[in-house]
């Protein structure tokens, strides 16, 4: 399993480069999780993400570049908004969703009249980039909807019958998908929260909303349910934590922010208090709860406002859609 593992050295940099350069797919480390990378200029090569993470086709995939030269040929102006943006937070985990230029595939752009770019901050994805000297599009390295990656580990057990190599950056710092803004209304909308927060883009653009997302929209990572286990997962409040576990006949799998005492039956994944550390440690302690072989996964709501919490929640939520409470 681990040979396809390759450690970010000069030469397999090299090589993973040629691969994308020929149409292949590469797993990469992202500052926020790991991406399954392809050349953003060669349709079958994105076609092959489709296929490979089963991905719907109405969702579209992120366009990552290492400098702002390589995203202006994907939009159709590079205004100054963008610029102010780039400047502030790339490279970064910042999505920005602009008009699409006439080149751009519809197969990137799920066929909407908008195409959504980011410059990565991890060193591995750039020097990819830079070494290939190609725009590549690179959605999570998981299949569609499920939990994503965060460890090369877990991409190789996401498609243990795929060969493409995925290049180990270690544990994802951030450990949470990049903040999504829309650019292409008369508002600048956050379409998905992250770890480009709110009140950050707002000392940039001050008329930033939040407006609530019901359903998949031109941004990647909007669908109701997604970033979920394989196993039922409920939210349950603080208060009622312990009452919720006392009904249940069965052990279960859970999720609580600090320690818990627990009956012997279930399973306990601590997460940490911290939202940075929450973040980070999120989807690991999400696997480790699917793999718990319990029949449901019962999870702490969090708290809803500092940091990166709102975007957890966001997370969280549409991890346990349907339904959002036991």
């Amino acid at each position: 399993m681990t040979k396809r593992i390759l450690q970010p050295t000069d030469e397999n940099i090299e090589r993973c480069a040629r691969h994308v350069i020929a149409g292949g797919l590469v797993g990469i480390p992202t500052e926020t999780v790991y991406g399954l990378a392809a050349n953003a200029a060669d349709d079958a090569a994105v076609a092959s993400i489709y296929s490979a993470k089963s991905r719907p086709s109405s969702n579209p995939l992120i366009v990552h570049v290492a400098k702002t030269e390589q995203a202006e040929p994907f939009v159709a102006d590079w205004n100054d908004d963008c610029r102010l943006l780039a400047e502030a937070f790339w490279p970064g985990p910042l999505t920005l969703v602009l008009d699409r230029s006439p080149q751009v595939s519809d197969l990137v752009t799920a066929g909407h009249k908008t195409v959504a770019v980011r410059s990565p901050a991890h060193d591995v994805a750039r020097r990819l980039i830079e070494r290939a000297d190609r725009a590549l599009v690179a959605p999570s390295a998981n299949q569609s909807g499920q939990v994503s990656a965060t460890d090369a580990r877990h991409v190789i057990s996401e498609f243990p019958l795929e060969d493409f190599p995925v290049l180990d950056g270690g544990a994802c710092a951030l450990g949470i998908e990049s903040t999504v803004l829309d650019l292409t209304g008369e508002t600048p909308l956050v379409l998905r929260p992250g770890a480009v927060t709110v009140r950050a883009l707002r000392n940039v653009l001050p008329d930033v909303e939040v407006p609530v997302i019901g359903e998949q929209t031109n941004a990647p990572g909007t669908a109701l349910r997604h970033y979920a286990p394989r196993t039922p997962t409920v939210l349950v409040e603080s208060q009622r934590f312990d009452e919720r576990l006392d009904e249940l006949d069965e052990g279960v799998a859970v999720i609580s922010i600090g320690p818990r005492r627990l009956g012997s039956q279930h399973v306990l994944v601590e997460m940490p208090k911290d939202p940075d550390d929450y973040a980070r440690c999120l989807y690991a302690g999400l696997r480790e709860a699917d793999e718990s072989d319990r029949g449901l996964i019962v999870v702490e709501i969090p708290p809803w406002s500092g940091g990166l919490w709102r975007a957890i929640n966001d997370r969280l939520q549409r991890a346990c859609v349907p339904p959002l409470n036991p």
